[in-house]
């Protein structure tokens, strides 16, 4: 089968939680398909075709951004515009968010099979276009599901993402049993809903109590505005990423709302357990001792940091989770199932 995969990131550094996803994804696609995808988002110049583990990759060069918010509109466009005629030389398309949202709508008038995968739901006339038109949609979480049903009536199915990391078998030995001063640390790309902002004052707390250093990073990060005593490490490549999970005692994800939130996955495969909001969606598949409020999380963090043995009883209960065991080729399998119905 010809498929043709549609998204605002591609499979490279640097990316955020989608070109992760894509990254995974692609590989186990090429499996017994010819598959193109097409995206905007990169720093490199265009580039036809890319080889990707089988993949061609083809980036298309980036629309003009306005400050108004115009990404969107102008990247679905810009999709649309650079695939149209290709369209019916596929058998099927799988398309990722709002921005490939136009690629739906033209491969249902071209009579190709269209799926559409959400995974940020943004309440936009481009979604609400892709929803309505795709064959199939699907949503990488309960609580995507949830919103796209409210907004559009249509129930979608939850396809939900996985680690992106082999996870290790013991949990590490995180900072603070070794310099008396514990590590917390928050994955946050520049994002109003995943500010670190929303947790300061639990965190202003614990320090009361707690010896505490708190590290933010992500794509973006060091455009927050954040007090003297957090490290803003800002942007950072994959191999600190993976750095910082190890070096914590504790990982916190912030996201009111977060449709899934790949770091908490992130961090419990490199050995440290994760406190989630519990306005996210990965808590769906997370035991229940792992997800916080904003009104209990400075107690549990309290509550963890304080002794290591809760925090190894915490990280082994995640790590047992099914989720863990669950493998990017079983999301492929069932993308694939819901395509060929």
């Amino acid at each position: 089968m010809r498929i043709l995969s549609v998204a605002w990131e591609c499979p490279h550094e640097p990316y955020g939680g989608l070109g992760v996803f894509l990254s995974r994804l692609l590989p186990e696609m090429s499996r017994g398909h010819e598959v193109v995808h097409y995206c905007l988002h990169g720093f490199n110049a265009p580039v036809r075709p890319l080889s990707y583990y089988g993949v061609r990759v083809v980036r298309v060069r980036e629309p003009l951004i306005d400050s108004g918010g115009g990404v969107l509109v102008l990247s679905a466009v810009a999709l649309a515009g650079e695939v149209l005629n290709a369209i019916p030389l596929f058998d099927a398309i799988i398309a990722h968010d709002a921005h490939a949202s136009l690629v739906v709508a033209c491969g249902r008038e071209l009579g190709v099979k269209t799926a559409y995968y959400v995974h940020l739901w943004t309440y936009s006339p481009l979604d609400f276009t892709a929803v309505v038109s795709a064959d199939k949609v699907m949503g990488n979480s309960k609580l995507t599901a949830k919103q796209i049903k409210e907004s559009t009536g249509r129930d979608i199915r939850v396809v939900y993402p996985v680690s992106p990391y082999p996870p290790v078998d013991k949990p590490n030995e995180g900072a603070g049993s070794a310099i008396d001063e514990y590590v917390v640390v928050i994955p946050s790309r520049w994002q109003e809903n995943k500010s670190p902002v929303r947790v300061l004052k639990a965190l202003e707390e614990v320090k009361k109590r707690v010896k505490l250093k708190i590290i933010v990073f992500g794509r973006g990060a060091e455009l927050y505005n954040l007090p003297s005593w957090v490290v803003n490490a800002g942007t950072v490549s994959e191999d600190e990423k993976l750095r910082l999970y190890r070096q914590a005692d504790i990982v916190l994800q912030v996201g009111f709302p977060e449709p899934f939130g790949l770091v908490a996955l992130e961090a419990i495969s490199q050995g440290t357990p994760v406190l989630v909001s519990n306005q996210s969606g990965v808590g769906e598949v997370l035991p229940g001792e792992a997800i916080y409020t904003p009104d209990d999380l400075a107690e549990k963090l309290v509550q963890y940091l304080s002794s290591r043995e809760l925090r190894e009883e915490l990280w082994h209960k995640e790590r047992e989770s099914w989720i863990m065991k669950r493998t990017w080729r079983d999301v492929w399998r069932e993308i694939e199932e819901e395509i060929m119905k």
